[in-house]
């Protein structure tokens, strides 16, 4: 493919400076992961569902329990393999695993930019490279930076291929392009937008028949998720997901994301994105003849790309009608990043020394608040596990809340006193939200527990509650079994009528409590830093 010689004009020094000046941010985003690495710490409860639905007996088991997670095979795959070839499902063999992941997803910017305009993705590794929300969403062990490393190299490829197809690109994007969707399914949205870049491109120069290799990719990718039809169609528990999804909560999720950890950064990629878009049109149609023809053709693939990337990932969490999270707008970021890299460094040669002083800005930010942040530990759970199960008596009863904490705590509780979640499920290897809503439909769920926590305490014995458990001093009024409430199948507010109900129960007929372990004081991952308090003594 010919070179990308517009920019060649630009002074040696500001070329070289730029390639530079990315590799070194690129080694500080290095060091973030590494950093994460080292403090990360176990593994949480959705990395933990991930793990041991990867470590399933047989295939067939991976394959029939992957509704019980959010996302295709390939991770779990990748997670299996590593565990078969000698390293293990030890924590840190798998947060090495996720290490490597990371890296892998600094290198798909590197190998992107070159392969869409020859140049270093600085843009790209400042403002995604040393974004905290994508360092801990990437080396995760979930699926969110796979996926999004082959995001942008299927996008840096169908570029390739819209440009010059032949029979090896080709090949190469639909094994890149149906690797991605079986990563990620909201990454089909990003390939589709991918694919109708290099269609309009293809298009406006009227090269017709360069447009089917480009739809074939498509198709192929589209294939490969029918047989996911069946499996998704039939888990029926995912009426409990379906909460809905609000366009203003979705804003303050991706503005958390974004902005992590300088709020004002989220404003930089709002104005990047306003201003990519104002650049595409400025090239495309109001001063055309100042810019050859390949550079105005990778501006309108990126420009096409991120415009439909956007709208189709909004369009899919709208359908979706599932709560959100920072780490679930990782792969739209990343996507997002490598467009505005191609937009803004094939537009305007004055990009080079403006990212270069945004990329010093964002580094010394980083020094004071990135460091912090990617030094938290994902989860307390593996702590207080252990150290219970070198306290707990045999005949002590342990209560872990909310029910989805149960996941972490069965992978490191080793103690000899039995243990349930609110209410009890048959199994804690996954995330079984079917279970759950078995017992949600019942009139009283967590009758067994009560009568539990009478008879130990009756026996002199403890019961130690882990988590932050409610308590009401209002009289709880009697719910009905779902969805025979106002709140239908949402399952939090009977999450906390149980808990409540224990705590009352408790506040009742127990003698003594204290805090056994209080929350840590550190940096940990706000959804698993739980306190654990302990109950002695019985009073009718």
């Amino acid at each position: 493919m010919a070179r990308l010689r517009y920019f060649d004009k630009a002074k040696p020094v500001l070329r070289y400076s730029n390639w530079i000046t990315a590799a070194l941010v690129t080694l500080f985003a290095t060091y973030l992961h590494l950093l994460f690495f080292l403090n990360a710490g176990g593994l949480w409860r959705d990395e933990v569902d991930l793990v041991h639905l990867s470590l399933l007996p047989s295939l067939s088991d991976v394959w029939q329990n992957l509704p019980h997670d959010s996302c295709p095979i390939l991770m779990h795959l990748v997670v299996r393999a590593w565990s078969a070839v000698g390293f293990g499902n030890t924590d840190a063999s798998l947060r090495v695993l996720g290490l490597y992941v990371g890296l892998f997803l600094l290198l798909a910017f590197w190998l992107a930019s070159w392969m869409m305009r020859n140049g270093a993705p600085l843009l790209a590794v400042t403002i995604a490279g040393l974004n905290v929300t994508i360092v801990y969403a990437g080396d995760s062990l979930r699926g969110y930076g796979l996926g999004s490393a082959l995001a942008v190299l299927t996008l840096a490829v169908i570029w390739r291929l819209s440009r010059r197809p032949s029979l090896a690109v080709f090949s190469f994007a639909v094994v890149l392009a149906v690797l991605s969707v079986q990563s990620l399914y909201q990454n089909a949205f990003l390939l589709f937008a991918a694919c109708c870049g290099g269609f309009v491109l293809c298009a406006v120069e009227r090269r017709w028949r360069d447009t089917l290799p480009i739809f074939a990719v498509g198709a192929a990718a589209a294939v490969s998720l029918l047989p996911y039809i069946p499996l998704i169609a039939g888990a029926h528990w995912y009426v409990i997901y379906k909460v809905g999804y609000g366009f203003s909560y979705g804003w303050k999720q991706l503005s958390e994301a974004t902005g992590s950890p300088l709020t004002i950064l989220t404003w930089v990629w709002v104005a990047l994105w306003i201003g990519a878009i104002a650049a595409a049109i400025f090239v495309l149609f109001w001063r055309r003849d100042r810019f050859p023809d390949r550079v105005r053709g990778l501006i309108l693939f990126a420009g096409t790309s991120l415009l439909l990337a956007a709208a189709g990932y909004a369009l899919f969490l709208k359908l979706a009608q599932l709560p959100t999270h920072q780490w679930h707008y990782v792969p739209l970021m990343v996507f997002s990043a490598v467009c505005l890299d191609a937009i803004f460094f094939t537009a305007w040669r004055w990009a080079r020394p403006a990212v270069m002083i945004l990329a010093a800005l964002t580094i010394s930010a980083a020094v004071v608040f990135d460091l912090p942040a990617v030094k938290c530990r994902q989860t307390n759970v593996d702590l207080i596990a252990a150290q219970l199960s070198s306290e707990v008596a045999p005949n002590d009863y342990v209560i872990v809340y909310p029910f989805y904490c149960g996941t972490t705590f069965n992978r490191y509780y080793k103690g000899a006193a039995s243990w349930t979640t609110l209410p009890p499920l048959e199994d804690y290897t996954l995330q079984r939200y079917d279970l759950l809503k078995a017992k949600m439909q019942r009139k009283d769920p967590i009758a067994p527990v009560i009568d539990r926590i009478t008879s130990t305490l009756q026996s002199g014995n403890r019961v130690w509650l882990v988590g932050d458990m409610p308590f009401s001093e209002r009289p709880l009024r009697e719910i009905l079994p779902a969805p025979n409430n106002p709140w239908g199948w949402s399952d939090p507010p009977y999450s906390f009528h149980w808990g409540a109900q224990v705590t009352q129960f408790l506040s009742a007929h127990c003698q003594r409590s204290a805090v056994a372990i209080a929350p840590s004081t550190n940096c940990v991952n706000e959804f698993e830093n739980l306190p654990v308090v302990v109950v002695t003594g019985w009073k009718p």
